[in-house]
């Protein structure tokens, strides 16, 4: 499809890092650079308004941001008049030496101002200066980690999804890279311009040695409460913190663990495991993966279902096209939300084609729908290499629905200085107060539409067709507003008394409704549902289920519910539980529910602890309906 509204930009260095501004989501910060010992390019940070849409725009503010080391990465907190720039940027191999890395910088950003100056218009001028320095990673022990590490990664919480709320206190996080066994993650509290060590740390997670994180999230629960996912090339983990922000203390905390591994290939294949390179979070239970089959063969997206304490199941899966054999950044913009807490998760994917994917995926208060594409745009973004992809915060028009028009911004930059923003117009998901915000093409739009008005004028000529049927048989009425065809339909519609007399008359005589049925749920998921329903919790120790595979059905699975084992052991002798079948049964087993679509391997073999298995085929009594409900 073609573009939206693309706004051009150029530096005079390589970019590695960019941040929106929360205050105003059109200010766009970038930084980069030649780093240390390279003459002639210089580590900078620019500053730059997208917010007229202008095809090019230069930058309304810069500074050399050090001499020793490039801008590795960049947060931006909001302030009154600008925002407070959190910068990885390392000291100089000397002091870094010397144990004295002071990698954390802030910067104070002021916007630009309108004059009266003609000339000053076309682009105002904004300041940056530069605030502070300070150490939040530990030292490492080893030289080589001293020269080589640096901050890979820094984070902060969303800012609220609504520019009229009270800004709320946030949390950040910074993550090092190439500091061999001696990586690390550190929370800390993100309300100053200098959070201080280690008055303002919260908590410190060293990594497995050899591991360094890939990407790090946090969700923002309200009251001071987070998780934090990070994820390595192959684990993804998360933990919860609550924090008192007004006594600089920890409430509570639950350690990271490890919720998800990427499964092993299949002994029989050659191809390695996906890498796991970015994540994000969708919901309080949902973290969007972005994962890049071995040897550059691919690009998927995971959703990943967390439940409770334990682990996580992968839920949905999309691949991307075949020009994107890997992907070098992704990122996640959620949009407002309705009463019914419904909202459209807005994705992008920058691959190493140097395309970009835009894609969409809707949250329906607890579960998630489906991958929809929107656009993917091939060759016409930058020329070289992309190395960021970055969404702007997404504000609710103040206002009268309609008249604002809402916008989401898409920013990219590159090793070639260039820095492309896309401009998308969002679109109400209906016409009245309260309505929320989507991401949808033309073509998307006007079905949906043709949609709506097909089905009014469905349920208008029904209305008239049971009025014919019931108060005008003769058609005396309708007779010049309805075809002939529909009204001799109308007139073999049997009227609502009769419809209740005949239903109840079926209800008496009628045989007890089979309960046999096929299962098309997932194991976890029966046995979830299980134990979520409140009639059946209370007995939920006594029950028993039994799968079977029905080779007089093609071979297909049911599901079968029974009150405890005796009862299962009773009635099928032939039944065993998962431990008791050798390793070549478990194998075939395994096979039949993966293709049936009952379990994956990655959800692991303790689910299916405890359930009773047959191979016997025959009629089969008790089906799942005591399972769901």
């Amino acid at each position: 499809m073609s573009r939206p509204t693309v706004s051009k930009a150029k530096t005079s260095y390589p970019l590695y890092a960019a941040t929106f501004a929360s205050s105003k989501p059109g200010v766009l910060v970038v930084g980069g650079g030649g780093g240390a010992g390279r003459h002639g390019v210089k580590n900078k940070i620019s500053v730059f308004d997208f917010t007229t849409r202008a095809p090019t725009v230069e930058p309304c503010a810069e500074i050399e941001a050090s001499q020793d080391d490039s801008v590795t990465s960049l947060a931006g907190l909001g302030a009154k008049d600008g925002l407070i720039v959190y910068a990885g940027i390392n000291s100089s191999e000397e002091d870094r030496l010397k144990g004295n890395n002071e990698h954390f910088k802030s910067f104070e950003v002021r916007f630009p101002k309108k004059t009266s100056n003609a000339k000053e218009e076309k682009t105002p001028q904004g300041s940056i200066e530069f605030l502070s320095k300070s150490n939040l990673l530990k030292t490492p022990a080893a030289d080589s980690a001293r020269r080589e590490g640096y901050q890979r990664i820094v984070r902060l919480s969303a800012p609220p999804r609504s520019i009229s709320n009270t800004p709320n206190k946030r949390i950040g996080v910074v993550a090092s890279g190439l500091a061999g066994d001696e990586n690390e993650i550190v929370v800390f509290n993100a309300t100053s311009s200098r959070p201080d060590n280690p008055k303002d740390v919260i908590e410190r997670l060293a990594l497995h040695k050899g591991q360094e994180a890939n990407d790090v999230d946090i969700f923002d629960a309200g009251g001071g409460r987070f998780s934090v996912a990070y994820c390595t090339d192959y684990d993804v983990c998360f933990g919860r913190i609550q924090y008192d922000f007004d006594k600089r203390s920890v409430r509570e905390s639950q350690r990271s663990k490890k919720v998800y591994s990427v499964p092993f290939a299949d002994v029989s294949e050659k191809k390695g495991r996906p890498k796991v390179r970015c994540l994000r979070w969708l919901s309080s239970s949902h973290i969007l993966l972005l994962a890049n089959k071995p040897n550059r063969t691919g690009v998927e997206l995971w959703v990943l279902r967390l439940y409770g304490e334990g682990q996580g199941t992968v839920l949905l899966r999309k691949k991307l096209g075949r020009h994107a054999k890997a992907a070098v950044d992704m990122d996640v913009a959620l949009l407002d939300e309705d009463a019914k807490g419904r909202y459209q998760a807005v994705i992008a994917v920058a691959a190493i084609d140097v395309s970009l994917s835009v894609l969409t995926i809707d949250y329906n208060g607890d579960s998630m729908g489906r991958f929809s594409s929107f656009a993917t745009y091939y060759g016409q973004v930058h020329e070289l290499q992309m190395t960021k992809a970055v969404f702007s915060p997404f504000f609710r028009p103040e206002g009268t629905l309609g008249k604002n028009p809402a916008y989401l911004r898409l920013a990219s930059i590159s090793l070639g200085n260039s820095i492309d923003v896309e401009t998308f117009q969002l679109q109400p998901l209906a016409k009245k107060p309260g309505s929320r915000h989507v991401l949808q093409t033309a073509s998307r739009k006007a079905l949906t539409e043709g949609a709506r008005y097909l089905v009014i004028a469905m349920i208008v000529a029904a209305i008239a067709l049971m009025l014919q049927g019931f108060i005008d048989p003769e058609g005396h009425y309708t007779k010049g507003l309805i075809p002939e065809s529909l009204q001799n339909a109308a007139r073999e519609l049997t009227p609502p008394p009769a419809l209740n007399h005949d239903a109840r008359e079926a209800a008496r005589f009628a045989k007890p409704e089979s309960p046999m049925a096929k299962t098309g749920h997932r194991i976890v998921e029966l046995l979830r549902l299980h134990n979520s329903n409140a009639e059946i919790a209370a007995s939920a120790e006594q029950k028993a289920l039994v799968i079977h595979h029905d080779p007089e059905e093609d071979g297909k699975l049911s599901t079968e519910i029974h009150q405890g084992d005796e009862d299962v052991v009773k009635k099928h002798t032939e039944a065993k539980r998962w431990e008791e079948l050798s390793n070549g049964e478990q194998k075939r087993w395994k096979e039949k529910l993966v293709h049936a679509g009952m379990w994956a391997v990655e959800e692991g073999e303790t689910v299916l602890k405890g359930i009773f298995f047959s191979e016997v085929g025959g009629i089969i009594g008790g089906v799942a309906q005591g399972v769901l409900g």
